[in-house]
């Protein structure tokens, strides 16, 4: 590698005599090229030459008319403390060498004979421009390296290689927590300050360091075990023109949070059960957890390195690498089903593939989080089979026992035409309680815990609807329900005919001391359906007698009733209601002593929809 050439040194020779100050100029630059000379014959012109050009050197005579030599100095120093500036006169003596020493001369030299002194002259001048050129080089560098410490929370340091000298430091008490001034009097004094289980290794680093090799190494410094600090340092060697480390530097940062968070990430990786990977874009695997192991009856150690071909089947592995271009290529996450390992087990996941980048944000592999579902989709077959034989149930109900109930129903008119009897009167009563079974049955079998769509419903407007379509001969209700609420319209209606027909038929004063879910005799009750406090929910209640404590527990069951003609399913299905909208539905007492349900975590619309 050629060096740079060195740069050219503007002198300015002031010499009151134009033949010396030409015959100088000339002689200086045959000794050195880089010297540019101009010449000045007086103080006064050498000063407006300074003012009017740059220059790296000032010589000048001591004895000139009106200002001297150290008169000039004087006035070149309130200009510029630090330009080179040497003495070159022929009349000098102790006196002048001291004034121009107090007045800040750089360097004295008297004239001599012959043209060896130029010679000398012209090293002074190099000599003296190279040392301010470094000391002002230094100088802005240490000013560059002071902005950038003030704008860092880290530590930056700079030793020299023996590790004996602390040339720089900066944010050394806010990372290390000791005294800077300690590690001033001791540049090994950090050492101190670095856990024993990681003291060695920071030696070697340090060696390292050196020898001229970088490091970057991350360790823990002694403190508290239950709240550690853990730092990251990075440092590089500077060598002189000969290869020899001169100076250590780097920084020193905090990174005890990204530690922390590393350690829970390890954590959720290690315990999650679902199963976690990392895939090149060649389709290895580059991390894997315990749970992606034992999917695949493997040690994590075994899956490393593997391509997805060698733990899929071949039909499954070729799914699984063009989900992978697919994300790679298009940086946005995918969701897919993997249903085959390579030993033939049939089992099926849900995989969330993102894009993995690396530090430069360039996509390189894949990132999944794996949920074997095998399990979950054996049960939703099994309740899909439910499903459909409950449905097959339903429309025999529906179909096959309702025909016949039929003809016997139109049997019985003509019989009644026919003759009068006690027993025709009762058949007929048997006969409308098993359509009341067959038509609650339905409702379970086919609707059960389905709920349509939910919007904003007037619960007022509702409950004067249900009102008119149940049989409420002899009662009275008191509609207090202001609230609108999010639910499915019709499922709603359903539950608030159920509750009416309950008060109503088993209200009554009359009745037995006992809410039942079957059929019984109307009376004078009086329904009052209104709000809970906080707008959390309804309640229907009633006058009457009321349900015993010992059975409200089971009132909700499907077939419980306390009276021969209830079906004891109407409640059930305002269970079934409450439930398939996230509702809790409860009995207690009314406030007159009657039954009082209560429906609660209903939410209420939004004002606009409203």
């Amino acid at each position: 590698m050629s060096e740079r050439p060195p740069a050219t040194v503007r002198v300015l020779h002031v010499d009151d005599s134009p033949d010396v100050a030409e015959t100088t100029a000339e002689f200086l630059t045959r000794e050195a090229d880089r010297l540019a000379v101009e010449t000045a014959t007086s103080a006064g012109e050498g000063l407006e030459r300074l003012a009017a050009g740059e220059f790296d050197c000032v010589v000048s005579d001591y004895d000139m008319p009106g200002q001297n030599g150290i008169e000039f100095l004087e006035a070149v120093r309130e200009r510029d403390p630090d330009l080179p500036f040497i003495l070159y006169t022929g009349k000098g003596n102790e006196e002048v060498a001291s004034d121009a020493i107090s007045a800040g001369v750089t360097d004295y030299l008297q004239k001599g004979s012959g043209t060896g002194q130029y010679a000398v002259l012209a090293n002074r001048i190099e000599n003296a421009v190279d040392q301010y050129r470094a000391e002002r080089d230094a100088a802005e560098s240490q000013q560059r390296l002071r902005e950038v410490a003030e704008s860092t929370t880290d530590c930056l340091w700079m030793f020299d290689a023996d590790w004996e000298e602390l040339l720089f430091v900066s944010g050394y008490e806010s990372v290390w927590d000791r005294p800077t001034e300690q590690l001033r009097e001791d540049p090994r004094d950090f050492l101190e300050g670095v856990h024993p289980a990681h003291r060695e290794s920071v030696e070697r680093a340090m060696a390292q360091l050196s020898d001229g090799e970088s490091i970057d190494v991350e360790f823990r410094l002694l403190d508290g075990a239950d709240d550690p600090t853990w730092v990251w340092v990075k440092g590089h060697p500077i060598v002189d023109d000969e290869g020899a480390v001169v100076r250590v530097v780097g920084f020193t940062r905090d990174v005890t949070e990204r530690k922390e968070r590393e350690r829970q990430l390890a954590a959720i990786i290690e315990n999650a059960d679902t199963a976690i990977y990392v895939k090149n874009r060649a389709g290895e695997y580059q991390l894997a957890n315990e749970a992606l192991a034992d999917v695949f009856g493997m040690d994590v150690d075994e899956i490393l390195g593997k391509h997805v071909s060698e733990v899929f089947d071949g039909e499954s592995a070729d799914r699984s690498r063009s989900a992978d271009r697919r994300v790679m290529e298009s940086g946005e996450p995918e969701t897919e089903e993997v249903v085959r390992t390579v030993d033939g087990e049939r089992r099926v996941f849900l995989s969330n593939k993102f894009p993995y980048r690396d530090a430069d944000g360039a996509i390189v592999g894949v990132i999944g989080l794996s949920r074997d579902i095998t399990d979950r989709k054996e049960r939703e077959r099994a309740l899909e089979r439910q499903n459909e034989r409950l449905e097959e149930f339903a429309s025999i109900v529906s179909h096959d026992l309702r025909n016949p109930l039929s003809v016997a129903d139109g049997h019985l008119e003509l019989a009644a035409a026919d003759c009068d009897s006690d027993h025709l009167d009762r058949a007929a009563n048997a006969l409308d309680r098993i359509g009341a079974l067959v038509d609650d049955l339905l409702t379970l079998a086919r609707e059960g815990e389905q709920v349509s769509e939910v919007g904003p419903v007037a619960l007022g407007e509702l409950v004067a609807k249900c009102w008119q379509t149940v049989e409420t001969d002899g009662a009275t209700l008191a509609n207090e329900a202001e609230a609108t609420v999010l639910a499915d319209p019709s499922r709603l209606q359903q539950l608030l005919e159920n509750l009416v027909r309950n008060a109503v038929e088993h209200g009554s004063a009359s009745s037995p001391p006992q809410q039942t879910n079957g059929e019984g005799d109307r009376g004078d009750v009086r329904v009052t359906i209104g709000t809970l406090d906080g707008g959390a929910g309804f309640y229907v209640a009633d006058d009457g007698p009321g349900i015993p404590e010992s059975d409200r527990d089971r009132v909700f069951e499907s077939g419980f009733s306390t009276s021969a003609e209830g079906t004891g399913f109407g409640l059930a299905i305002v269970r079934e209601i409450a439930e398939a909208h996230g509702w809790t539905v409860t009995v207690t007492d009314s406030d007159d002593g009657g039954a009082r349900f209560e429906i609660t975590g209903v939410q209420s619309a939004p004002a606009q929809e409203q």
